[in-house]
């Protein structure tokens, strides 16, 4: 019916006829009722039905219309949403800069910084704050205390945006992702992080829990890290004290056994008490040759001379006989047991210290905070919503309908000729 009338108001047009085809109809409505304005509408419109040429014409004419009016239809009903209904979002903003205490400044870190790039370090650590951020852990943190989840569900989002009740876990984390909007600069090392929501006030203190939450767990992850390593230099540290021990105490039985405070120093002394009875044997003997050409082989000097000889002889080899001799145990064979339980004493007291410092250092590392987050501007209350851009949005609308209209104008034209 709406066809008819349409091509009966053009064909008058055509005609320079009174425009009357819609007021007529009104009038017949009035009077005749809806079923009998149809029945004369139908017989008005034969004298168009009869002229294959004008109905042609009028035909061709309508299928642009209704083209037209589609995709008008589309493009207000879009900008009516966009400027009337589409929830309008505040967005605040925060920056932050992830700093390693632990680290000192080397060269390779120097030259990234003079070429305006950040550490490795920091920007592993950003992304970790990024990830950590949108993780389902932290949302369940936001939502036990701002209800998101009841506030994504509820009537003031627009019915288009607004998450359906039945959403399941990933879709709200999802949505709430969507609103949580994070980049990282390479160049300076800053971590921008901003929230969208329908509430300002909101926005902002949704932002500050999140920082406050990131700057506490930031070093959480380190300290965990760190409680982990400290259990095992505790075990570390344990082994090496219990080896420690031992070696002392197989060092000082070893001792005890042979009644030796340190063999080295028992070495020396008998190597020179050695050098000391060679020195009167030469003697004695030169003595001994001076006196003998000039006395009887039994005068008793020369008897007594030989028998000092005999003795300190005797005494060289007794000494030399405990030295390196074959006692049961000679001073050689104990002298280098003595160094390997003495070596493996100062290697275990050595692998002692080390590991004990590992244990306070690694102690200390547990209580500090080894990274700590500084707020480069604090989360800011927005005085105008940031969603949507609606002078943007427009002209988004109004290029995608134009191209649209173009596209299907042309396939239209296309399938028409094709007809012909």
């Amino acid at each position: 019916m709406i066809k008819k009338l349409i091509q009966l108001f053009w064909f008058e047009k055509t005609k320079e006829e009174e425009h009357r085809t819609i007021r007529k109809s009104f009038a017949r409505v009035k009077r005749h009722g809806m079923l009998g304005a149809i029945e004369r509408l139908d017989k008005d419109y034969k004298q168009i039905d009869e002229d294959y040429i004008t109905r042609s014409i009028l035909n061709t004419k309508y299928a642009k219309f209704r083209l037209r009016f589609v995709f008008v239809t589309f493009f207000l009903l879009s900008c009516f949403y966009v400027v009337f209904l589409k929830t309008e979002l505040y967005e605040s903003r925060t920056a932050l800069i992830v700093r390693d205490m632990s680290q000192t400044t080397n060269a390779s870190s120097l030259g990234l910084s003079l070429l305006g790039m950040g550490s490795s370090s920091q920007l592993q650590d950003s992304k970790i704050v990024e990830e950590y951020l949108k993780s389902l852990d932290v949302y369940q943190l936001v939502d036990a205390k701002f209800q998101l989840t009841k506030h994504y569900k509820s009537d003031a989002i627009d019915f288009i945006d607004r998450l359906p009740n039945d959403a399941t876990t990933e879709e709200v984390l999802e949505y709430y992702n969507k609103h949580l909007i994070i980049y990282y600069d390479e160049t300076s090392g800053i971590l921008s992080v901003a929230f969208a929501h329908v509430d300002p006030k909101k926005a902002q203190e949704i932002l500050e829990f999140l920082v406050q939450n990131v700057d506490y767990q930031i070093n959480e992850f380190n300290r965990k890290k760190a409680i982990k390593q400290l259990k095992f230099v505790e075990v570390e540290f344990d082994k090496a004290k219990e080896k420690m021990e031992n070696s002392s105490s197989l060092l000082e039985a070893y001792q005890n056994k042979h009644l030796l405070l340190d063999p080295t120093a028992e070495a020396t002394s008998s190597s020179g008490i050695i050098a000391e009875l060679e020195a009167r044997l030469t003697q004695k003997k030169i003595e001994y040759a001076t006196k003998k050409s000039y006395l009887n082989e039994d005068n008793f000097e020369l008897v007594n001379l030989r028998n000092e000889i005999k003795e300190i002889k005797a005494s060289i080899a007794k000494t030399k006989s405990n030295l390196t001799g074959s006692e049961k145990n000679p001073l050689n064979k104990v002298l280098i047991e003595y160094e390997k339980l003495k070596m493996q004493l100062e290697f275990d007291t050595e692998v002692y210290k080390n590991a004990l410092i590992q244990l306070e250092t690694t102690k200390i590392d547990v209580a500090k905070n080894a990274k700590t987050l500084s707020i480069v501007s604090k989360p800011n209350l927005p005085d105008g919503y940031t969603y949507p851009n609606k002078p943007k949005t427009f002209i988004t609308i109004l290029i995608i309908s134009l191209l649209m209209y173009g596209i299907f104008s042309m396939l239209s034209q296309i399938i028409k000729d094709h007809k012909e």
